[in-house]
């Protein structure tokens, strides 16, 4: 979007909020997305405004005033980012506080199966917005105070691709925003090379309070490293972006763990995020947000500088090299106590009552403390490590003793709490969720958010007077569940856990009891956060609202008539992104025409006159007209149909490819495979049999294709009475299967969901996926395939195969229900011919 139309809209919102906040407020009592969007005397002007607000509320929720002042604040974001760097396309995006309920300082531990119970704040973010940049430079504000603007270029970053490598081979840098930005890009530019060669332009604001342990500095570290990303079109998973996060951001001097990274990309709304580190598998608990609030206290700032710094590393040390050393040590020293050691972690992670416990006691068999120079003498692998990793730490602290013990069983006791929390929600929901067992839940919760506190308190040695003072303060409300230290310590927040009737008075009570004594405004001051689980790391744009609208839409198909004119006007509407895919054209026009000639036609069914001009050149000229001229159309053609095709199009520019037996459409077009082999777009296919099919049906799945980026199949539907290969949808109206009448014998249905005979797949995808049926089908012995009438289809076997990703297939019932007919007989002329003149299709000859 661009930037001056992006504050136009949001300042268009503001003007109507009042109006349209009650509108939408609808929605949570059963109105339909599609008639806010498109209401009945809406002026299409105001589509763009209104899927924006759509979207900003299902982020926040309708609480009026969040909403109001979230869409003030992105409208200030976009003024002061026009005054910086002027006018052009402009992205937005938002990545949440990390709210972590337990499971603090395990992310990083590498010798116990360690969990951590995470989720993302709905009310509380990070916004940057930016704009990709061909000068190679990164700039970047704030309107935030003390941190001031700054720029780089992309090539002071790594020269090697190897990450580590570059870290130890530099020193830390000095403490400054920028930092986080620059591990972003620089890990960036190690792992993809050449590929990042345009840096970007942004600015961001926040609601998260720096250095207040809610992970602010990883917020920005997510964010700038969606930036680099998107702004050289690097394709990327929230996961991957996530734990790539977690490396880039030991540019700033530490070592931490991915625990922030993951909670950032990964949450979900009304959801706390398990995080398993030994087997890397995440889990979305349903965590209650109705009737309870988590509400963050801030103490004071958590110093970053060189002292904190080397406190934060010598516990990432110990836990990450040290202690694994040490146990691993028992296998030559005390035998028994390491066999006991691997039977009790084996156990354990199968879920064995009791092995908790024995891992506690082998634990406390460890040494108390050790210093540098003494794992220097006894474990000098774990020495070497160390000196690589932290130089600072080896270098300064080398004969300060390191708590071990302690720490170990903190680890150790967080473990035990995730998973007592974890079983306590799954018995809340695996029982229906009623109040009656919400209530004890939270409470047990809230008594191990106290444990955690302690635990961090005294055996991890993170708490700073202040934070413990917040602590008492806190929980000596009996109205409060629990409260502990959040994040890294030595400051920042405190996290309480309270029902939402009760927050007004515990923001009064530390008002008044710390804050106050203090001379600070804990609410004017932004210091206090009251949270709810929301979504993690998206993009805020009216596209994103957009595609809600159109899955919508597809999901209601049997309704789609009331909602097509409006569906396809916005499509029509929509300018092109400037980075859609490179689109093949392949016109299948196979066959032996034996059912045509058995209907009384005497050509084949692609060289049938229609309004006197073949059926084929219909197809050609639409697809042509469509757009697609940067790759020679593909004509896939039969021994039988090639003179009439070739002499049909003479003069046409394609190219043709022969399908030497008749086995089927999918065996058609898998013919093009050799032709089409290492071309990363997307296959445009389309039968030669569709004359009615009209050139804006075309460029309307070609929009799709552009919004719905990452889906494999985008297909053109309509609703008929008894569809030949009827769609199968899921409660969710996702596309699961496809069922043809004819040759499959599926059940005839009497209303339904069909093709049109135009599909637009990802290339790639779609040859992966019919070689891969080819090898499952095919009997080399009987020269045929192991199918109905020994033919490959498509899309059918091809849809069914596709749907089993998640990016599978997306059919949108936007044709017009008279260009799914087709030339099977040689009645169907006549009624192609009425269809096209009825539909006002623009006449051939115009389309050259």
């Amino acid at each position: 979007m661009i930037a001056s139309q992006f504050q136009a809209i949001l300042s268009a919102i503001l003007s109507r909020f009042d109006n349209e906040l009650q509108e939408i407020r609808l929605l949570n009592q059963g109105a339909l997305l599609l008639d806010f969007l498109f209401g009945k005397d809406l002026d299409p002007v105001c589509l763009p405004g209104r899927s924006l607000l759509y979207l900003l509320w299902k982020t926040y929720g309708d609480e009026g005033d969040l909403l109001k002042n979230k869409l003030s604040k992105l409208s200030a974001l976009c003024d002061c980012f026009l005054k910086l760097y002027g006018d052009g396309p402009v992205n937005a995006l938002r990545a949440p506080a990390r709210i972590n309920i337990l499971g603090e300082h395990i992310d990083y531990v590498s010798y116990l199966p360690t969990a951590s119970l995470p989720f993302g704040s709905r009310e509380h973010d990070m916004i940057m917005l930016f704009r990709a940049s061909e000068g190679g430079r990164v700039r970047g504000a704030s309107k935030l105070e003390d941190c001031p603007a700054f720029d780089f270029d992309l090539g002071e970053g790594p020269s090697v691709s190897d990450w580590e490598t570059f870290l130890y081979s530099n020193p830390s840098p000095a403490p400054h925003w920028e930092n986080y930005v620059k591990g972003a890009v620089y890990f960036a530019r190690a792992k993809y090379g050449e590929q990042i060669r345009c840096g970007f332009d942004f600015v961001v604001d926040s609601s998260i309070p720096a250095c207040g342990g809610a992970s602010s500095s990883s917020a920005l570290t997510v964010l700038a490293g969606a930036a680099i990303r998107q702004a050289n079109q690097i394709k990327y998973s929230p996961d991957e972006l996530a734990r790539d996060s977690s490396q880039a951001e030991w540019h700033v001097g530490t070592r931490g763990g991915a625990m922030d990274h993951i909670t950032i990309c990964l949450s979900r709304r009304q959801r706390a995020v398990h995080i398993s580190y030994s087997d890397q598998q995440i889990d979305l608990l349903p965590l209650p947000a109705c009737r309870f609030r988590w509400v963050t206290f801030f103490s004071h700032a958590a110093d970053k500088g060189r002292e904190v710094m080397l406190e934060y590393n010598e516990r990432a040390a110990v836990s990450r090299i040290i202690i694994p050393a040490i146990i691993e040590s028992w296998s030559r020293s005390r035998p028994s106590s390491y066999n006991l050691w691997q039977s009790a972690l084996e156990a354990f992670q199968v879920g064995a009552h009791g092995a908790i416990d024995e891992l506690e006691r082998l634990l406390n068999e460890l040494p108390s403390a050790i210093t540098i120079a003494e794992v220097e003498r006894e474990y000098p692998e774990a020495f070497r490590r160390c000196r690589e990793a932290f130089p600072a730490l080896v270098s300064q602290r080398r004969e300060r003793p390191m708590r071990l013990r302690d720490r170990a069983l903190h680890h150790l006791g967080e473990t035990r709490r995730v998973a007592a929390a974890r079983r306590a929600l799954d018995e809340v929901f695996d029982r229906g969720g009623g109040p009656e067992l919400i209530g004890p839940a939270m409470r047990t919760i809230g008594d191990l958010l106290n444990q955690s506190h302690n635990s961090l308190r005294n055996l991890y040695e993170v708490c700073t007077p202040e934070v413990n003072r917040l602590v008492e303060i806190i929980t000596s409300d009996p109205l409060v569940y629990g409260a502990r230290l959040m994040g890294g310590g030595f400051g920042g927040n405190v996290l309480a856990l309270t029902t939402k009737d009760h927050v007004c008075s515990l923001i009064n009570r530390v008002q008044s009891e710390f804050y106050n004594p203090a001379g600070r405004e804990g609410l004017q001051e932004g210091l206090v956060m009251i949270s709810t689980p929301g979504e993690g790391l998206s993009v805020l744009d009216v596209e994103t609202a957009l595609r809600a609208a159109i899955e919508h839409f597809n999901a209601l198909w049997w309704e789609s008539d009331k909602y097509r004119d409006k569906i396809c006007s916005m499509l029509d509407s929509l300018e092109p992104t400037g980075q859609s895919t490179e689109v093949w054209p392949v016109i299948v026009a196979a066959g032996r025409g034996a059912r045509a000639r058995s209907s009384g036609l005497d050509v084949p069914k692609p060289l049938a006159l229609v309004a006197g001009v073949p059926a084929i050149v219909h197809v050609l000229r639409a697809v042509k007209a469509s757009g697609l001229t940067a790759y020679l159309p593909i004509v896939i053609v039969s021994p039988e149909t090639e003179p009439g095709i070739r002499q049909a199009l003479s003069g046409e520019e394609v190219i043709y490819v022969q399908q030497p037996e008749a086995r089927g459409t999918g065996d058609a077009v898998l013919c093009a495979y050799r032709q089409m082999q290492g071309f990363g777009g997307r296959a445009l296919i389309i039968w030669g049999t569709q004359p009615v099919i009209r050139v804006q049906t075309v460029r309307r799945v070609l929009k799709l294709a552009e919004i719905f980026a990452e889906t494999e199949m985008i297909l053109p539907t309509v609703v008929k009475h008894r569809p030949y290969a009827p769609l199968l949808r899921d409660h969710l109206g996702r596309v699961r299967a496809a069922r043809e009448t004819h040759l499959e014998r599926a059940q005839t249905v009497r209303f339904g969901e069909t093709n049109i005979g135009l599909f637009v797949l990802k290339s790639e995808a779609m040859f992966e996926a019919l070689l891969e049926l080819k090898r499952r089908y095919w009997r080399e012995a009987e020269n045929r395939y192991d199918r109905p009438g020994g033919e490959l289809g498509f899309p059918n076997q091809l849809i069914r195969s596709l749907t089993e990703s998640e990016r599978g297939v997306l059919a949108s019932p936007i044709a017009d229900r008279r260009e799914e007919q087709g030339i099977k007989h040689r009645d169907d002329i006549a009624r192609c011919e009425r269809f096209i003149k009825d539909l006002n299709t623009v006449p051939p000859e115009s389309l050259q």
